[in-house]
């Protein structure tokens, strides 16, 4: 191999020292290169190389935010490895993670590239008895193959194998047991199918470590250490600190060190170098990402609300800037009204028809720029992002009644990328099939007009003819039926009775998995005699929402901020602003009525004509208006 590298935060300066002190000694002809990814990291060995991970990883920054320190160090490494592949004279390369210590040239390695343009260790080769931690379960969720260690040349087939690692630790480079992934690692699980051969190293002699060093014998001869007879190349000493030698790793309770034994020496060997190496100074340097530049430390929630933000095309900040601070600081579906000088001009005061008319006809989109004006959260969350505003106005907005796609010209939102960004501004992380679903149901609850989203929807709506003899079967039933093997299996619509029960599935809940609801479904589904039939065999229909009743026409609609018993006036109905929500004179719920005689508006002349918009997003027309 021409190159060794690892890639590390700056507390591991230390772990990285030692790596690259025994890698100068086992190893003097490879290149030794540290890609450091939270700042620059000084060595004194002149022969290691140090890259700014930034350099190589395009949209680093983005990364920074909504990874943790585990998930970022992981999530480059593809792209490391395809930048130092792709170097003049580079023909093959190693990865190791920074706390190894290597004993012995990789001979084996290099074996192992002259068979396969792959290299890999498992994590266990024989089962892990009982519950002790780590156990067979533990190592099925975190991965087959430990990625602290991975050898490949540079060849056409790995750069095609990088690249879609890559991409696929773009956003799921996530420490989520739940979702099946864990880091990089997981993902390789799947790379034995993706290359023309994979050489397994299975030698305890390479990445001998916690998880695979029960009832090894590990001892040392006059030519070194070994393990079970066998010269030991590498030792993997994941989670082991230095000032408490006696423990081999904070990760395990399987395996104990007794004192004088083989494996104590080594650790302690091991915690000498980490201590000369400086991993007292390094451990204390704090994560340069851990903070915005207020010093506001980053959350969890935090970070996964932005990793959800970049995956969906949303601009934040750009990173850990001011800009990403002020994202993070307010709450999904928290509104913060607060007018930035005056609306657009505008007949904002003309009657409900009047003012439609001008809206849908205005090619600048007043209505758009109305909420803008009103709303900080919407400006402080999409200052660079105008995609990403009207995905979020289809999506949320529209949901909660404070926006209508039907009251801005038809080209506002003609982008063929918008409803499904919306969607996922709604439905949240989804599979790209489940989002389209999503995007479907969503067109009716949000009162999408039909030149959004027409391809999807039509897509969707046309019948298969095979399938759609004596009963209705629109596309959308069929996508959901092919997305899930467990629905192929219980209703394989062969016949018309297993399609009348997966009709009944989706009457009963299937269809409200995917936030459809029946009335999304084109009538010649919804109307037809089977489909009836249908509903009214299922005993448990998933309940309509409910709503406030509706007020009818009303003489006098009162907008007022927020509802106080003092905001009320007289028999006057009220809309509360703030929650966009109707009330009672009284202060009860209420619906929206569908005409009012006139409208007054007391939220101020920054503010009214985005209740104006919120008015006729929700139905309600009027007669006359005054501010």
């Amino acid at each position: 191999m021409d190159v060794i590298f690892t890639i590390v935060s700056r507390n591991y300066a230390g772990q990285a020292a030692s790596l690259m002190e025994s890698l100068a000694a086992a190893e003097p002809n490879a290149q030794r290169v540290v890609v450091t990814t939270d700042g620059p990291i000084a060595f004194k060995d002149p022969g290691v190389r140090t890259v700014d991970a930034a350099s190589l990883v395009p949209g680093f920054a983005l990364m920074c935010a909504y990874y943790d320190a585990l998930e970022l160090n992981t999530a480059v490494k593809p792209f490391v490895f395809k930048a130092l592949l792709s170097e003049p004279g580079v023909t093959a390369g190693v990865y190791l993670d920074p706390d190894i210590w290597v004993y012995r040239p990789l001979e084996p390695v290099r074996e192992g590239l002259a068979r396969a343009p792959l290299v890999l260790t498992p994590h266990i080769t024989r089962p892990l008895r009982g519950e002790a931690n780590p156990n067979d379960h533990v190592i099925l969720t975190s991965g087959s193959y430990n990625l602290g260690f991975m050898a490949a040349r540079a060849e056409a087939e790995i750069f095609d194998l990088l690249d879609w690692w890559a991409e696929k630790l773009r956003y799921d480079c996530r420490v989520d047991m739940a979702s099946g992934l864990f880091t990089d690692q997981k993902w390789m699980d799947l790379a034995p199918g993706l290359v023309s051969d994979l050489a397994l190293l299975r030698t305890p002699a390479l990445n001998l470590a916690y998880w695979n060093l029960e009832g090894r014998e590990v001892a040392k001869g006059a030519g070194g250490w070994t393990v079970d007879g066998q010269p030991l190349v590498f030792f993997h000493f994941s989670g082991f600190d230095p000032t408490r030698p006696d423990l081999l790793s904070k990760h395990q309770d399987r395996i104990k060190v007794q004192a004088g034994s083989a494996l104590a020496a080594v650790l302690s060997e091991y915690a000498d170098a980490l201590l000369r190496n400086g991993h007292e100074q390094a451990s204390l340097v704090p994560y340069a990402h851990r903070a915005f530049p207020s010093g506001q430390l980053v959350s969890k929630e935090v970070r996964r609300r932005m990793l959800a933000a970049a995956r969906a095309g949303e601009d934040f900040g750009g990173g850990l800037t001011p800009a990403a601070e002020a994202w993070a600081s307010i709450q999904p579906g928290q509104v913060i009204r607060s007018p930035e000088g005056q609306a657009p001009e505008g007949p904002w005061l003309s009657s409900s028809m009047e003012l439609v008319d001008w809206l849908t006809g205005a090619p600048a989109a007043p209505a758009i720029e109305a909420l803008k004006v009103a709303r900080r959260d919407l400006r402080d969350r999409f200052a660079n992002d105008e995609m990403g505003l009207k995905a979020w106005l289809l999506g949320p907005e529209s949901i909660e009644g404070r926006f209508s796609a039907r009251l801005a010209p038809p080209e506002a939102f003609a982008d063929p990328a918008l409803p499904l960004r919306a969607a996922r501004q709604v439905a949240g992380d989804l599979s790209e099939a489940k989002l389209r679903f999503a995007a479907y149901g969503l067109a009716a609850r949000a009162g999408w007009p039909a030149t959004v989203g027409t391809a999807l929807r039509a897509g969707f709506d046309a019948p298969v003819r095979r399938l759609a003899a004596g009963m209705p079967f629109p596309r959308i039933f069929l996508a959901i039926w092919e997305s899930r093997g467990d629905l192929q299996r219980l209703f394989p619509l062969t016949s018309f009775k297993s399609r009348f029960r997966f009709l009944r599935w989706l009457i009963g809940g299937g269809l409200a998995e995917y936030g459809i609801d029946l009335a999304a479904l084109p009538s010649a589904a919804d109307g037809h005699p089977i489909f009836e039939l249908a509903r009214l065999s299922v005993r448990h229909e998933p309940p309509a929402a409910t709503r406030a009743p509706a007020a009818g026409a009303v003489n006098t609609l009162l907008v007022v901020e927020r509802w106080t018993p003092e905001a009320a006036g007289g028999d006057a109905l009220v809309f509360d602003a703030a929650s966009s929500r109707f009330r009672t004179p009284e202060g009860a719920p209420a619906g929206p009525p569908a005409q009012a005689a006139k409208v007054i508006f007391r939220t101020g002349p920054g503010l009214f004509p985005a209740d104006a918009i919120a008015l006729l997003s929700q139905g309600v027309g009027w007669g006359s208006a005054s501010a």
